[in-house]
């Protein structure tokens, strides 16, 4: 756009007699551009997003209809306003015209004092919304992001109330912290300890855990609660959770001594299972949402009880996760408010690390989501998906749900540097691609069968992801390094 200090507005219209009057009515106030049909609307918002797009509708090939339903598709432009500027009176073109997702209906011949007044009021709309959003996404840093969704989506209630559910708790700490931290500065200990945490939380985010809360240089994070996947499921995520923590420990331990700390943090952690109460917990003005309950000291003290680099659990948790990760039997362990000592079990690894039976690893425990786009889709809606994203980022086509192949963001550019009219390219289905087929597979295969596939591939490239499918539609894809890494 000319200047960045105004706001953007795109008018897409074929008449030059509509588009010289917008011109006339809006270019004092606003950074206007022009499409004079829908393809070339398209390629225009996925180069430089507009904050309003003043839409005609009747335009041939593409209608104004169906170029609204393609922004609104799409991840990178459905936040975009979109008015209809329009010679279409009917009460159900209007409708229409809301189903496909525009914020406002002008017809024509259209008043340029309302046309003024409407813009104005949609943009001052949308920078207010734009400015909750911002108030939004900082509020969620002060909160767990599944507790955040549920209470953004409705579906929880802000008020003090609490209810008994099964969890699965994790408490570490960073054993001897301050006989550790004494000699450092405080801005080097600050910088250090949040470099921790934000690598902890990252690992407790991508198993679903609960950031319950930091106290100091300890962490407490719960399974089950406010989404569980089932019992089992929590708590193998909650000790997988623990396993690589622990992992990326020695990690960061070894780059933290090279940076000149003597002596890195060393992490202990204790996993209880049971029922806990979990809830809003404080008052009407204010409140923390938290567990309590015996499950909750009983990882304190579990934790408490570990040797650097040690995860204990009690005999429930290893009871749900003994068929996924190996213990070793460990002491009785005497826990304030059980009446009997409580079993508790030493982590060592995943069983598949331990005893190399890779035959227990699935496809479904490789696989991550995948994007993906259906072959009737436009090659425009490819690259708005695709845009931003590495230049071999893959976007799986699929046929009405069942993998067809794959495509990447260089592939779209190299044909369309080849191609005469943009316009044209964006509008063609995706199928017309040359698609690179992908070995396609289902979520319960094993290793051991991918792994015979895969070094006897043929027909696809050395570093293409292994589709994976659920009763034959698409449930995600294996990253190409995932799966050399388990082969290797």
């Amino acid at each position: 756009m000319a200047d960045g200090s105004l706001k953007s507005i795109l008018v897409v219209d074929d008449t030059p007699a509509n588009i010289d009057i917008l011109m006339e009515i809006l270019a004092d106030k606003y950074d206007v551009s022009v499409a004079t049909d829908g393809p070339s609307a398209l390629e225009s918002v996925a180069e430089d997003k507009p904050d309003l797009i003043l839409l005609d509708v009747m335009m041939p090939g593409m209608d104004g209809y169906e170029v609204c339903s393609r922004l609104k598709s799409s991840e990178q432009t459905k936040d975009i306003p979109v008015i209809f500027i329009t010679a279409m009176t009917e009460i159900e073109d209007e409708i229409k015209g809301f189903e496909a997702g525009a914020i406002d209906y002008i017809t024509k011949p259209f008043s340029p004092p309302v046309v003024e007044r409407r813009v104005g009021s949609v943009l001052k709309l949308e920078e207010k919304t734009q400015q909750l959003e911002l108030l939004a996404k900082k509020l969620s840093k002060y909160l767990s992001p599944q507790v955040y969704v549920s209470i953004f989506r409705g579906e929880r209630d802000v008020a003090v109330e609490s209810h008994r559910k099964k969890l699965t708790i994790f408490f570490s700490d960073i054993v001897n912290f301050t006989a550790t931290t004494e000699g450092m500065e405080s801005e080097s200990l600050t910088d250090l300890l949040n470099s921790y945490l934000d690598e902890m939380s990252t690992i407790a985010l991508k198993y679903g855990g609960t950031i319950d809360k930091f106290i100091g240089d300890a962490i407490l994070i719960f399974f089950g609660d406010p989404l569980s996947r089932g019992d089992k499921e929590d708590a193998v995520a909650c000790v997988s959770m623990a396993i690589e923590m622990r992992n990326r420990m020695k990690e960061l331990q070894k780059k933290w001594y090279s940076f000149g700390i003597q002596n890195p943090f060393r992490v202990r952690a204790g996993i209880s299972t049971g029922y806990c109460t979990v809830g809003n917990f404080g008052s009407k003005s204010r409140m923390d949402y938290t567990i309590i309950g015996t499950q909750v000291n009983t990882a304190s003290r579990l934790e408490s009880s570990a040797s650097p680099d040690q995860i204990i659990i009690s005999h429930e948790t290893w009871s749900l996760v003994k068929d996924e990760i190996d213990c070793l039997k460990h002491g009785l362990l005497t826990v304030k408010g059980i009446h009997h000592p409580i079993q508790t079990y030493l982590v060592t690894d995943f069983r598949y690390s331990v005893n190399k039976e890779t035959s227990r690893i699935t496809a479904q425990q490789l696989m991550d989501a995948a994007d993906s786009i259906e072959a009737s889709e436009s090659i425009g809606d490819a690259y708005a998906m695709l845009a931003g994203k590495e230049l071999q980022h893959p976007l799986v086509i699929t046929e009405s749900g069942v993998p067809a192949g794959i495509i990447c963001l260089a592939v779209i550019l190299n044909l369309m540097d080849s191609d005469t009219s943009k316009a044209v390219y964006f509008s063609r289905p995706v199928r017309e691609l040359g698609l690179r087929k992908a070995l396609v597979i289902d979520k319960d295969w094993p290793l051991p069968e991918i792994k015979e596939l895969y070094m006897n591939r043929s027909d696809f490239g050395m570093y293409d992801p292994v589709l994976v499918t659920d009763d034959e539609e698409l449930a995600g894809l294996i990253p190409a390094y995932r799966l050399l890494k388990h082969i290797l």
